[in-house]
């Protein structure tokens, strides 16, 4: 398949400037009727979409949304979506749609941090959980037939040590199934079962605590939003404070309790549990012993010493929403 290259953009007679919030909504609201609007489609060609249906389902979706054929279509790899994103907004680009997961909007939205330049999560990913919290859905085409009455927004975020998410951050030794999954996805069923023998002895250990509260725990969930967003949900409750995040913490102690847990979240009953609880709080700090925490950061693997800081931010990124506003 040939891949599309950045020559192909719009590139506009005076230097590029950061775009305002009103200019960016009017540019991809006026897409359907032109064809050379600075918008462009970054495509993380690693992302679960493309590795089933190459850019076949996109086109699909841009041609019934009524989107031009020419809006340029970039693809990359996902340690190269941070260069791609600055080259593009270099040439011209005032909105920049990336169709990946969590960690691929995430990429993008920090490499365009300070610039004002929106960015359009398209659901290109396994979970697609930031496309939930800006659009309430993560159907494709949806978002792109939407796409006439879209807004930009500031979306808050959170903060841990200094790796922002814009979803949720996930911390203890669960972590380890991130490797199995990684595993699957890269190399099939088979290395993925092996790769179980890399979970830690230690996956019940309790070895979490949290700064407000002296009990142990083995995973901890932090969102800058509702923790149901991060599931992937949804809330009635739009009015979350920007400058909070909501925890959630569990003792699960056995595999059971997982199954469990899983089961509750699916019938959003999961805040009944005996063994969770929440918290809402600005900053929280988590500490693990001796120990280091394993955490991932909007689906990316980190390490973060053996203590680490969580704290809301506000105003993270600016995203274009297709959410319809309230009405009161």
């Amino acid at each position: 398949m040939h891949q599309p290259t950045i020559d192909r953009l719009w590139v506009p007679d005076k230097p590029v400037q950061p775009v305002s919030v009103d200019t960016a909504g009017d540019a991809i609201g006026s897409c359907a009727g032109l064809t050379s609007v600075p918008f462009a489609i970054l495509v993380n060609r690693s992302a679960g979409s493309f590795c089933l249906f190459g850019l076949a389902r996109l086109k699909a979706a841009m041609r019934r949304a009524g989107l031009p054929q020419d809006v340029p279509l970039i693809l990359c790899t996902g340690s190269e979506l941070h260069d791609r994103a600055l080259d593009l907004v270099r040439q011209g680009v005032q909105t920049l749609g990336i169709l990946g997961g969590d960690g691929s909007a995430r990429t993008v939205a920090l490499a365009l941090r300070g610039l004002d330049v929106p960015i359009l999560p398209l659901p290109g990913g396994t979970l697609n959980r930031l496309c939930h919290r800006v659009h309430g859905h993560a159907d494709l085409g949806r978002t792109l037939r939407d796409l006439g009455q879209a807004r930009p927004i500031w979306l808050a975020g959170g903060l841990a040590n200094e790796h922002l998410f814009l979803v949720a951050s996930g911390f203890g030794p669960w972590m380890a199934f991130h490797t199995m999954r990684e595993t699957l996805r890269g190399h099939g069923l088979w290395a993925g079962l092996s790769a179980l023998k890399t979970l830690r002895s230690d996956l019940f250990a309790g070895r979490l605590r949290l700064s407000a509260n002296s009990q142990a725990f083995d995973v901890v969930i932090a969102a800058p939003s509702h923790v149901d967003d991060a599931f992937g949900l949804g809330t009635k409750d739009r009015n979350f404070p920007e400058t909070r995040l909501e925890t959630a913490h569990a003792r699960l102690s056995s595999f059971g309790k997982i199954l469990w847990l899983a089961m509750a979240v699916l019938f959003r009953r999961w805040r009944n549990l005996s063994f969770t609880m929440t918290q809402i709080s600005e900053r929280m700090s988590i500490s693990c012993d001796d120990d280091e925490i394993i955490g991932l950061v909007d689906g990316e693997k980190c390490q973060f010493g053996t203590h680490l800081v969580l704290r809301a931010l506000p105003r993270a990124v600016l995203v274009l929403s297709t959410r319809r506003p309230q009405k009161w």
